[in-house]
Parts: structure tokens; C-alpha cells; sequence
């Protein structure tokens, strides 16, 4: 049943050029969240309290920018397969952020809709720090998934695709 699954995957390893084009989107959302944080950092909007220090920083905008590496490999190479140790990392830096942020939450939920223009802020204004550390336990969850998954898939589809290159 999974065989089956990782041939697909395989069969779909090259990236059509609208596929492409579309990893673009990851970057634009990935842009999107830096400005948002990088706007409470730097107009000292209250979200990120006393306690939110370099180490912090480094490791909430870290994994935010190593994100964009593995849609610039796959850009850049046209496949999947290829991209997939940089998204193995760059999950593990995420979980690693995330469960950090769950003990340490250096952060003030009633300022999170700030950089928002006014007519946007009811967007996000009702997100709690309860909910926050909810969508953090449902990454790290979620993450340690991910990593499993995407390892496996790497493995077992370069593995296809090799025995492909040798026929």
C-alpha cells in the first residue's frame, strides 16, 4: 500500500513549470510572516515581552528564514526528492522553535494584531495565549509527524528513482 504511494511520489518527482512557479507562494507567505513579526521587534509594539532576548530571536526567526530553502531548491532543481533533507531540517528547527516557545513564551497576545491596519485587526485580535500554545503543541505534534514521514518518503523515493536511473 505505501509502495504504491512513494511510486507516485516518484513518478511526480519533476516539478512542472507552473509547480515551479507555484513555490513562490511558500515564499510570499514566509515573507508575510516576517514582516508581521519583525514589526513587533522593531516597533516595539508590546507583543514580544522583557523576557524576549537574542537567544529568542534567533530562535523564533531562524527556522522562520531557513523556510525558504527547500522552495528555492525545488525551484531552482525542479524537483522534489531533492528538497527534502532541507525540509527534514528545517521541520526539526521548527519543532525544536515550538517546543522552546511552549516553555518560554516571551510573548503579549493583546498586542499580536498591531502591525495589522485597524480595519484587519479583529482578523487575529481574538487569538489567546492559550490558543497560540495550542497551534504550538499541534506543530510540534505535528512536526515530529512530519519529520517521520518525509524521511521516509526521501529514503524510499530515492531509492525508486535510482533503480529508474539504472534501468
Amino acid at each position: 500500500m505505501l509502495g504504491s504511494s512513494w511510486k507516485k511520489e516518484a513518478e511526480k518527482d519533476k516539478l512542472k513549470d507552473a509547480e515551479r512557479a507555484s513555490q513562490l507562494v511558500s515564499w510570499f507567505f514566509t515573507g508575510l510572516a516576517a514582516w508581521f513579526l519583525l514589526t513587533h521587534w522593531t516597533d516595539d509594539t508590546g507583543f514580544f515581552t522583557s523576557e524576549f532576548g537574542r537567544l529568542d530571536a534567533v530562535l523564533l526567526f531562524g527556522p522562520l528564514f531557513f523556510g525558504v530553502l527547500p522552495p528555492l531548491v525545488r525551484t531552482l532543481r525542479g524537483r522534489k526528492n531533492i528538497a527534502r533533507p532541507w525540509d527534514i531540517f528545517g521541520s526539526i528547527l521548527f519543532v525544536l522553535s515550538s517546543a522552546y516557545f511552549l516553555c518560554a513564551f516571551p510573548f503579549d497576545m493583546a498586542f499580536f494584531a498591531l502591525p495589522l491596519p485597524e480595519s484587519l485587526r479583529f482578523l487575529i485580535d481574538w487569538v489567546s495565549e492559550d490558543f497560540a500554545k495550542l497551534i504550538l503543541v499541534i506543530g510540534v505534534i505535528g512536526g515530529i509527524i512530519g519529520i517521520g514521514w518525509t524521511t521516509l518518503t526521501y529514503f524510499k523515493v530515492r531509492e525508486i528513482l535510482e533503480h529508474r536511473a539504472r534501468q
